[in-house]
């Protein structure tokens, strides 16, 4: 690249912080924040939904809580199964 940024290495999820009221807590979470150095975008963000709607104890989602997740973005995916190529042959539970 020919930015000079201070990104985080490449990671396929990190909890930072569960579901909270608290507006100053979730703005002060979001502003630490800092970009990764994965080049997977798309499939990145799957992941991260993947694991905030099975990881409850984490998220603190409500037992009877409707789980709704919205992703917008004008990337395109991969096709289904490309991870073959990668040697990740062994899907999500």
């Amino acid at each position: 690249s020919d930015y000079n940024l201070d990104c985080m290495p490449p990671h396929g999820y990190i909890h930072v912080l569960s579901l909270t009221d608290n507006i100053a807590e979730f703005r002060s979470a979001v502003n630490k924040q800092k970009i990764s150095g994965n080049i997977d975008t798309p499939e990145g963000g799957f992941d991260a939904m993947l694991q905030a709607a099975v990881c409850q104890s984490h998220i603190g989602w409500r037992k009877e809580a409707k789980r709704l997740l919205l992703v917008m973005t004008d990337q395109t995916s991969h096709l289904a199964l490309d991870s073959k190529l990668a040697g990740i042959v062994i899907p999500h539970d």
